[in-house]
């Protein structure tokens, strides 16, 4: 018994200290956004001190490592909140003074952005941080999209683009996507849909 209770003594001793939360927390919503879209970043410094200057820091997908984006202060409880507005797959963080805050990461899927001219017409802009070179477009046939052409886009003013003349009917229902392979690992896939007028 006395053995037992000196291995377990040992096992006690020489298991390592649990690590301490970091003094700042940080939560993000919503965490999959549309490039662009408006995120919340909130959290609290855990001694519950006003007035003080949190840090943002942001890490873009496929950038240049970590590099400060906004400040804002500490209110009632120590609580904090800002907004950001991402247009790419990014990590965030958070500190105070010298204390980082854990890391959380916002998925973003390009926008797409589709406008029709009457039905003979169709205007595609894809706005993102990164260009991409081609699209699926598709129409709705009864319960399913039925493939009409890959669409090759262009560079634009606003992003990637394409400017197609169509050979469809009236209430057609078309919709534009953008695959994993097309967008790459920065960015989840994308679609937008629209009605032929």
């Amino acid at each position: 018994m006395a053995a037992a209770a000196a291995v377990l003594g040992a096992l006690v001793l020489a298991a390592p200290p649990a690590a301490a939360p970091p003094p700042l927390s940080l939560s993000a919503r919503p965490t999959v956004v549309t490039a662009e879209d408006t995120v919340q970043l909130f959290g609290r410094l855990s001694n519950g001190v006003t007035g003080q200057t949190i840090q943002i820091e942001m890490s873009d997908c496929n950038g240049y490592g970590w590099r400060v984006v906004d400040h804002t202060e500490t209110g009632s409880l120590g609580a904090w909140g800002t907004e950001v507005h991402p247009n790419v797959t990014t990590k965030f963080r958070a500190r105070w003074r010298d204390s980082p805050s854990t890391v959380v990461t916002v998925r973003a899927r390009p926008d797409i952005f589709i406008d029709n001219h009457h039905h003979a017409r169709l205007l595609i802009q894809v706005r993102a941080n990164d260009y991409f070179k081609r699209a699926l477009l598709e129409r709705r046939a009864a319960t399913r999209w039925v493939r009409v052409k890959t669409v090759a886009l262009g560079r634009g003013p606003f992003g990637s683009g394409a400017d197609l003349h169509l050979k469809l009917a009236r209430g057609t229902r078309l919709r534009v996507s953008l695959s994993q392979v097309q967008v790459g690992r920065c960015y989840l896939p994308a679609s937008a849909t629209t009605v032929l007028s």
